[in-house]
């Protein structure tokens, strides 16, 4: 029997119509398994040398993970460990450097694994999975909150956000651990004061012999300067006491300018403005506005009268996952995405509504906790793929130069970029490997690549061309990432880092702390 012409267009446009399903419901959709992480770079993983347990003792702690394999966040980093210890208490860490230092095994502490270069394991090393340990404690008249390290920061705020209380800073993103915070001295949109090791009071800190110690700015200070952005290298941190500041309401203001011109309209109007508790901005990445066009958000104060608010999840993830992903796939879906989040952001997701807010006469009103309450759902998908973050900071004097190589590198390369935030970050004088040498803007960088060589080898190009722009306008790099740059490269950033290497040595003379950032650098 014939097929009519009118049947076969019918049959295309139907055809069509379930692929264009097909592709939104994976764009989306959330991931219904983990991602499928089976590949290494830049080296092949050699599955004939897995790690085995071969020491038969009796244990003081329960294995989460005999042997096997880890990755993080990356998915590029596949790496044979001896094992992994599920920590539910004090005595499980120090029960588990005890078994280390007796059979000369390597430990790190790790928590959300989201470092992308190695730092939260070594290749047959014992990891510390420290999630576990997640108790909190909120100590109103000191405006402290005791945390153990295994928490997470969405943690910390459902507890402070019920006593009216707000973290003083934190990752931008809450499904972090604080300990890995700390051991990376991360930092947010919360530009005063900036990185996290400046909110610390006190932490509790494991050494390698067994020994807890408290390390402060004022006791053991050289240990806690360490500690802080010390990669898990000098002890492993059991808990911290954190500043906390009181939750507000923002009135929520979006301004767009020119990125040539931003350096001056943060001086102008942000810098050393108490009225504001919160700002960070965003580069287009639209090709009508490529890198041009900054989107500028301030948060600030206002009165409220009414009760404030309680904490939302995100009612928007499959839209935002869709987005995002659509963007990955070319030059029209990054205009879509711009223009979405020009036009629609702030939208009613976030902002209180006038229905709640009737006095009051902010186009939008957000409270402190529900800003920094993001977990960034829309970044898990179904997609073969994998997102790499990569932060470089300058001063603001040198933002023009930087943007213009930013998008030279980015286009000579065709590296797939899919953001960049703007934070402002102080003058770092806490910790003992500063990223922020003096005042500085920091540029986040959000990459997208598949899993292969060919698209790995150009987000490696491609850092080690921004890392070289970025030390010509004197600026630094932060550590966290893939481990693509040169020795020459780590010690032009950080001339610092050879002391701070013989300082790791001093602590832990039996070196019993490493990852793969130390057995690459930092070994002599």
């Amino acid at each position: 029997m014939p097929i009519r012409k009118k049947n076969i267009v019918g049959l295309f446009v139907l055809m069509a119509l379930m692929v264009g399903v097909k592709k939104i419901f994976e764009y989306a959709a959330p991931p219904s398994t983990p991602k499928n992480c089976d590949f290494a770079y830049p080296t092949v993983f050699d599955a004939t040398k897995l790690t085995n347990i071969a020491i038969d003792v009796s244990e003081k702690f329960a294995w989460e993970q005999r042997g096997g394999v880890m990755n993080d966040a990356s998915c590029l980093n596949k790496t044979s460990v001896y094992g992994v210890i599920d920590v539910r208490s004090v005595d499980d860490v120090k029960n588990a450097l005890k078994f280390a230092r007796d059979n000369h095994i390597s430990v790190t502490a790790g928590g959300a694994h989201h470092s992308m270069g190695g730092q939260s394991f070594s290749r047959g090393g014992l990891v510390l999975d420290m999630k576990g340990l997640r108790q909190i404690a909120v100590d109103e008249e000191a405006m402290t909150v005791h945390v153990e390290s295994g928490a997470t920061w969405a943690d910390v705020q459902k507890i402070l956000d019920a006593k009216g209380l707000s973290v003083k800073a934190m990752q931008s993103i809450n499904i972090f651990t604080v300990g890995g915070t700390l051991s990376v001295n991360a930092h947010g949109i919360a530009h005063d004061p900036g990185s996290v090791a400046s909110t610390v009071r006190q932490m509790h800190v494991m050494l390698a012999n067994g020994e807890v110690v408290v390390a402060s700015p004022t006791e053991n200070a050289d240990l806690f300067h360490h500690v802080l952005g010390g990669y898990g290298l000098f002890g492993v941190i059991l808990d911290a006491d954190l500043d906390v500041v009181k939750n507000e309401m923002y009135d929520w203001e979006t301004t767009y300018v020119d990125y040539k011109d931003f350096p001056e309209y943060f001086a102008s109007n942000i810098d050393g403005n108490d009225t504001f508790g919160l700002a960070y901005a965003r580069l287009s990445i639209s090709p009508s506005s490529y890198l041009t066009e900054t989107a500028v958000h301030v948060f600030q104060r206002t009165l409220f009268s009414e009760e404030m608010p309680p904490l939302v999840t995100d009612s928007h993830t499959a839209l935002e996952r869709f987005v995002i992903n659509f963007s990955k796939t070319g030059r029209f879906g990054k205009r879509v995405r711009w223009a979405l989040e020009k036009h629609f952001v702030p939208s009613s997701g976030t902002c209180i509504s006038r229905n709640n807010a009737m006095s009051q006469k902010e186009v939008c009103l957000v409270s402190r906790n529900q800003k920094m309450f993001d977990s960034m759902g829309y970044l898990r998908n179904r997609l073969k793929d994998t997102d790499i973050l990569q932060e470089y900071f300058v001063v603001p004097s040198k933002m023009t130069e930087f943007v213009d190589g930013l998008r030279s590198i980015v286009q000579k390369n065709n590296a797939n970029l899919l953001n960049v935030t703007i934070r402002i970050v102080p003058k770092d004088s806490v910790t003992a490997l500063p990223y922020a040498k003096e005042d500085m803007l920091a540029f986040v960088l959000y990459f997208n690549q598949k899993l292969n060589v060919e698209e790995s080898s150009v987000v490696e190009k491609t850092t080690i061309d921004m890392i070289d722009l970025t030390a010509s306008l004197g600026g630094t790099f932060y550590l966290p990432y893939q481990l693509y740059y040169s020795p020459e490269q780590l010690r032009t950033s950080y001339p610092e880092v050879d002391d701070f290497f013989a300082a790791k040595r001093r602590y832990d003379s039996e070196g019993v702390f490493s990852n793969a950032f130390y057995e690459k650098y930092g070994g002599e």
